[in-house]
C-alpha cells in the first residue's frame, strides 16, 4: 500500500496464482487474552484442513494415459481463452537477555568467527549470492562468480573467477572444498542447472557435475551435505495449432538424459490443479551423485525444510473442475471473484529425506486460503503448523480472514485458530519453539503472540498493538523479537494508513504471554526502502557482539514540506544508499556506524547505475564486508573505514 490511496488493502505476488494478503502489525498497549480466539466466529465458515492419499504410476503407459487426458482437458480448457499455467517448455541438452546472548558464529568457535547466511532453520542452509568459510568469500553477480581472499582483510584479493555465458545465477551452496552454483539459462526452453565445482583450489575451481532440468527454479536447502533443489517442469506442451500433448519427465545428469520412472512419479486423487511436474533433485555435495522424484502440482513457489521433511506448498482452486478427470481444474468458463472467494486453498505435500540423500513422498493435505512465504510454514515436535490468509463469509460478507493450522504428519488437522484477525492482512508470521507470532495490519493492529504449549489446543497469549507493521521478525534469545518494516499514520478518511519510512522495532514477549514494545527506531521519511522488506537474506546479526546489519535506501524529504490530515505524506528524494550498523540490546537499539560504498560526496541519487548498491553483507573476525553488484568493500567494525575494495566480475 506504498503510494496508497482510501483502500486497507495490501496484495503480494508470491506465486503465479497466489494472492498473498497478508502484513504486519504493531501497536501501543498489549492485552492478554484468558481464551483462545474462537475458532469459529458467528456466521462465519468452517474451515478445515484435510489430509489426502496420494499414488504413483506402476508403468509408463499409466502415466502416458493420465498426462494425455489431462493434456486434453488443458487443450479444451485453453481454448476457451483461459490458462492458469505458462506454456510448457521442451528439454533441451547439457550445458558445462538480550544484554547476554548466547555467544555463536556460523564457525564451530573457530578464529576468526563469521556470520553465515540467515536461515530460517538452523542446519538447513539457504542458497544465497554471498557464501563464506571464514577465509574465502564466494560471491555471484548475474552472471559470473567470483571467488575472493577475505582474510585476513589487508590480503583481500580475487583468486577466481566462473563466468557463465547466457545464464542467471539463482544462488550459491558451499560445502567443505565444494561450490554448488544454480543457473537458469534459455535457448528455445529454460532450463534450470545445479553445477558442482571442486574448490579444494580455490584459485583453480573445477566442474565435477552437472545436473540440468528443463523448466523453472522454485527454491533449494542444503542439509547433511546433499543439496535439494525445487524445480517445476510443465506436464504438457501446446504446438502451434493449440494442441495439447502430454510430455514425460526428464532430468539429466552430466548431459545423460533421462525419464524419471514412474514409479518416481506420484499424483493426488483429490482432483487438485495439476499443470507441473515439481522435481525434487537430490545431489551430493561431495560426488554429485543425483536423485529425482516428482510430484503433479500446480504452479509452486514456496517451500519449506526442517532437518528431516521436505514441504512444497502450492495454491489450488478446488471448485474449479470441468471433464471428471483426477487433478483436472479446468473449467471452461471465466473465472467469477465469488469462485475465488470460495475455493481458494493451499495444497502441502511432505517429503522425508535421510543422510544419504533419500527423498521419499510421504504424505499430502490441503488447508484454506494461501501463505505469504516460507516463514508461514514450521514443522515442530514432528508436527507442522502453517499460517493462511483466505475470504470468507463473515456475518454475510465475504472478508479476508488469517488462520492457523496445526497438522499431524499425514497432514491431517490436528487443531487451529481461525479468523484472527477478520479484514486485515498478514504481513509476517515467525513460529519459535513453542511459540508463533502473526503480524497483521490495516491501520493499528496487533502482534499475536500464540502458546502452542498445548498442541491440541494452542491459544492467543496476547495481542500488541502499535503504529506501522513488520515484514520481518527475527527471533533472539529471553522472548525478544525484532521487526523489520515501516512506520504508518492512520487515514482521517478512510480505513487504512499511510505508509511512512523504515522503523525497526524491538519487541519482547514474557513467560505470561504478555508482550510489549521495547524501543524502535526510524530511519528516513517515506520511500526509504530495504532488501529485507522482501528478502530476509539481505539481514545480518551477529549474535556473538549482538549487532546487526542491514541495508537501506535513504530517502528525505526536503525543506519544510507539511501535509493535511486527509492528504498523503510526502515522498522523499534518495539522497543515500548504504548499509546501518546497530547494537542490540535489552534497551533497544544504538547506531554504530554506517558504510556506503559510493565515493565521499557522491550517492545513490547522482549515480543509480555504478551497481554499488549494497544487498548483502558478512562480518569476519573485526571486519565488516559488504557487497553489491559492483565491488566487495572491507571496513573496520570499530571505526568504519575503508580497508579494501575488490571489484567484481559479471557485473
Amino acid at each position: 500500500m506504498q503510494g496508497t490511496s482510501g483502500v486497507g488493502f495490501r496484495y503480494r505476488q508470491a506465486a503465479i496464482f497466489v494472492m498473498a494478503i497478508m502484513g504486519v502489525a504493531a501497536g501501543l498497549a498489549a492485552f492478554s487474552f484468558s481464551s483462545p480466539v474462537p475458532n469459529v466466529l458467528p456466521g462465519s465458515e468452517t474451515a478445515h484442513a484435510v489430509a489426502e492419499g496420494l499414488g504413483s504410476f506402476s508403468s509408463y503407459v499409466q502415466l502416458q494415459d493420465f498426462m494425455a487426458a489431462n493434456a486434453k482437458s488443458a487443450q479444451q480448457y485453453s481454448r476457451r481463452g483461459t490458462w492458469f499455467g505458462q506454456p510448457p517448455m521442451a528439454f533441451g541438452g547439457d550445458v558445462k537477555t538480550l544484554t547476554a546472548f548466547a555467544a555463536t558464529s556460523a564457525a564451530a568457535q573457530s578464529t576468526p568467527t563469521f556470520t553465515g547466511t540467515n536461515v530460517q532453520v538452523q542446519g538447513v542452509d539457504e542458497p544465497d549470492r554471498v557464501k563464506t568459510d571464514g577465509t574465502n568469500l564466494f560471491v555471484s553477480t548475474s552472471s559470473a562468480v567470483t571467488i575472493l581472499k577475505a582474510y585476513p582483510p589487508n590480503s583481500t584479493s580475487t583468486l577466481s573467477t566462473i563466468a557463465f555465458q547466457n545464464a542467471m545465477i539463482m544462488g550459491m551452496e558451499i560445502s567443505r572444498d565444494r561450490l554448488m552454483v544454480i543457473d537458469q539459462r534459455s535457448t528455445n526452453a529454460t532450463y534450470i542447472d545445479l553445477l558442482l565445482y571442486d574448490t579444494s583450489v580455490p584459485s583453480s575451481p573445477k566442474l565435477m557435475g552437472n545436473t540440468s532440468v528443463a523448466g523453472t527454479y522454485v527454491a533449494a536447502r542444503l542439509a547433511e551435505g546433499y543439496i535439494y533443489a525445487v524445480i517445476q517442469q510443465p506436464s504438457y506442451r501446446f504446438n502451434d495449432k493449440g494442441n495439447a500433448t502430454g510430455v514425460m519427465p526428464l532430468v539429466a545428469e552430466d548431459g545423460v538424459r533421462k525419464t524419471l520412472p514412474p514409479s518416481s512419479v506420484y499424483y493426488t486423487p483429490n482432483r487438485a490443479q495439476i499443470s507441473y511436474y515439481t522435481m525434487v533433485a537430490s545431489v551430493s555435495m561431495s560426488t554429485g551423485k543425483e536423485s529425482t522424484l516428482s510430484v503433479l502440482t500446480g504452479p509452486s513457489s514456496t517451500i519449506y525444510v526442517s532437518p528431516s521433511n521436505i514441504y512444497v506448498v502450492y495454491a489450488n482452486y478446488q471448485e474449479f473442475y470441468a471433464d471428471n478427470i483426477p487433478g483436472d481444474i479446468y473449467t471452461g468458463g471465466a473465472i467469477s471473484s465469488t469462485n475465488l472467494q470460495q475455493g481458494q486453498n493451499s495444497t502441502i505435500f511432505r517429503a522425508s529425506y535421510s543422510s544419504d540423500g533419500n527423498v521419499t513422498v510421504k504424505a499430502v493435505g490441503s488447508v484454506p486460503g494461501t501463505v505469504l512465504n516460507q516463514f508461514s510454514l514450521d514443522e515442530y515436535d514432528n508436527y507442522f503448523r502453517v499460517a493462511t490468509s483466505r475470504f470468507a463469509k463473515i456475518g454475510g460478507a465475504y472478508t479476508r480472514s488469517d488462520d492457523v493450522y496445526v497438522l499431524g504428519q499425514d497432514m491431517s488437522q490436528v487443531s487451529a485458530l481461525r479468523n484472527l484477525a477478520p479484514g486485515e492482512n498478514i504481513y509476517a508470521v515467525r513460529f519459535v519453539g513453542d511459540m508463533g507470532y502473526v503480524v497483521t495490519f490495516e491501520q493499528i493492529d496487533p502482534l499475536f503472540a500464540i502458546s502452542f504449549k498445548d498442541i491440541a489446543n494452542p491459544v492467543v497469549l496476547s495481542a500488541l498493538k502499535v503504529t506501522g507493521y513488520s515484514d520481518y521478525l527475527h527471533p533472539l534469545p529471553g522472548g525478544y523479537l525484532i521487526g523489520v518494516g515501516k512506520e504508518a499514520v492512520p487515514s482521517s478518511n478512510g480505513n487504512f494508513a499511510w505508509y511512512l519510512g523504515m522503523k525497526l522495532s524491538l519487541f519482547r514477549v514474557f513467560e505470561n504471554g504478555t508482550s510489549t514494545q521495547v524501543s524502535k527506531y526510524l530511519i528516513g521519511d517515506r520511500g526509504t526502502e530495504s532488501p529485507v522488506l522482501n528478502d530476509h537474506l539481505a539481514f545480518t546479526f551477529d549474535s556473538s557482539r549482538n549487532i546487526t546489519v542491514i541495508p537501506v535506501m535513504l530517502a528525505k524529504v526536503s525543506g519544510n514540506q507539511t501535509y493535511g490530515p486527509s492528504s498523503p505524506p510526502p515522498y522523499g528524494d534518495i539522497v543515500w544508499q548504504g548499509v546501518y550498523v546497530f547494537k542490540v540490546t535489552g534497551a533497544g537499539f544504538t547506531l554504530l556506524g554506517r558504510v556506503s560504498q559510493y565515493p565521499p560526496g557522491k550517492n545513490y541519487g547522482d549515480s543509480p547505475a555504478n551497481n554499488l548498491q549494497i544487498d548483502r553483507s558478512v562480518i569476519i573476525g573485526n571486519y565488516l564486508y559488504t557487497v553489491s553488484q559492483g565491488e566487495v568493500m572491507v571496513s573496520s567494525l570499530s571505526s568504519f573505514s575503508m580497508v579494501a575494495t575488490v571489484q567484481l566480475a559479471g557485473r
